[in-house]
Order: structure tokens, then sequence, then C-alpha cells
């Protein structure tokens, strides 16, 4: 007797229709139809972003020691995988070396944070003049919510100076994202730690009024797909910074 056939929903998979529906979803996450799905962070990463965090809440003061046992134990993590955090700290700034010694949360000076906010200018200058090129009208829409978000803080009767400039870095980042250059996106976030950090223990009010204006420009560069004026509007930002940093 012959083998009844299988048919409709029980009916086997036809070959390559796996392959077919799995080409077919990466499109819709191209097209953002679908979101695309959120990579676990390693434990070495998760390292990263606690000790990040603690140093810009202020639980980690500048000078204060990591010891490694100690962040082991309170981390439940393998002393080298502290040992691993800290080289990657101590390379975006965040963390100084010491000869014998336990690494120490860095300490911002003037001079410290000068050199911070010139390495993020150019990679936020980059990332204003690839992203603004390639921007779709989604993203440009995008980007207009964020913008207005970030100029009514500065324009709020009380500005609050660090929620504000959140708000502004925040911008500079979905410009990266824009760039589709996923080693620029992952560098320009990286910078975002240290400046944090300086502008924790150095910051100052800025003038509301100039940085809100600029946004506006910046918006207004994007809508018209100026990346060249973009990027100027970007640099003239950190310039703004750097020039405040080096008054006496």
């Amino acid at each position: 007797m012959a083998a009844p056939r299988v048919t409709g929903a029980e009916s086997e998979p036809r070959a390559g229709a796996s392959s077919f529906l799995s080409v077919e979803i990466l499109d819709l996450v191209d097209r953002k139809e679908l979101d695309a799905p959120t990579p676990v962070p390693t434990r070495l990463e998760s390292v990263v972003e606690a000790l990040t965090r603690k140093m810009e809440t202020g639980e980690l003061l500048p000078g204060a020691p990591l010891r490694v046992s100690t962040l082991s134990k309170e981390l439940d993590v393998a002393p080298n995988t502290v040992r691993e955090a800290i080289s990657i700290l101590t390379g975006q700034h965040l963390v100084e070396a010491r000869a014998h010694k336990s690494s120490v949360v860095a300490t911002p000076t003037e001079a410290w944070l000068a050199a911070v906010v010139a390495e993020c200018s150019g990679l936020s200058t980059l990332a204003a003049t690839s992203g603004i090129a390639r921007t779709t009208p989604a993203e440009r829409q995008e980007f207009r919510a964020a913008a207005e978000r970030a100029i009514a803080a500065w324009r709020a009767p009380l500005v609050d100076h660090r929620a504000a400039s959140r708000l502004t870095w925040q911008l500079f980042q979905m410009l990266a994202s824009f760039s589709r250059n996923q080693y620029l996106e992952a560098m320009h976030a990286a910078k975002r730690p240290a400046l944090a950090l300086g502008f924790l223990h150095l910051g100052r009010e800025r003038n509301a009024a100039m940085v809100s204006n600029a946004i506006a420009e910046l918006l207004e560069a994007v809508d018209d797909g100026a990346a060249h004026e973009g990027a100027e509007i970007v640099g003239d930002l950190y310039t703004y910074v750097l020039d405040d940093l080096m008054r006496d």
C-alpha cells in the first residue's frame, strides 16, 4: 500500500524555501518594516558599559582606583575580563594607566577635554558630511523630530545644559548612522563617554540661544541635503566649545 501523500499545511517545505524566506525577512529589515534583532552584549561589553556608567553618574570619581580583584567580584566576571575592559577604557581616555599600580579613572583637565573635543569634532563633521548626503525622506523626518526636541531644550526658560547637550550629541550620532558606515557610527558612539565625563566635571553653561540657532540651521541643511553646509555648522559648534575651553 502506497504511503498517503501529505498536502496543504502539512506538506514538506520546498527545497530552498527557508533561505528564500530569510532573504525576504532581511529585505523587510532593510526597509525598516521589521526591527533588526538587537545584538546581545558580550560579557566584556557589559563590563565596559557598567564601568562607564559608574563614571558618568559620579559613582566612580576621577582618580578612583580600578582594582581588578574588587571589580571582578563586584561584577561577577573573570579578572581577565576586567583587565580587558580597563584596557578598552584606557584607549577611550576614560582611564589612566599607572606603572605597578592599579589604573585610575581619568581626571579631566582643560587640555584633556580639548583633545577629546577635537577628536569628536573630526568624527562628527565627517558624520554630517556623509550622513546628510545619504538621508532618506523618512530619516529627514526622524531627524526633524529629534532636532526640534533639542531646540526646545535649549530654548526652555530654565535650561538643563546636560540634558540639552545630550540631545545635541544624539543629533550627531543620528547623522553617523545615516552615513551607512558602521565603522564611523561605532567610532563616533565610542567618543561620547569621554566627552560626557569631561563636561560632567568641567562643564560650563553655554550660550543657549546660539546653540539652538545653530541646531535650527543644521536642521535646514539636512532638509536641503546640504552636506557641506551641515558639516560646517557642526564644526562651528565644536569650535565654540574649544574656544571656550581655551579662555583664561
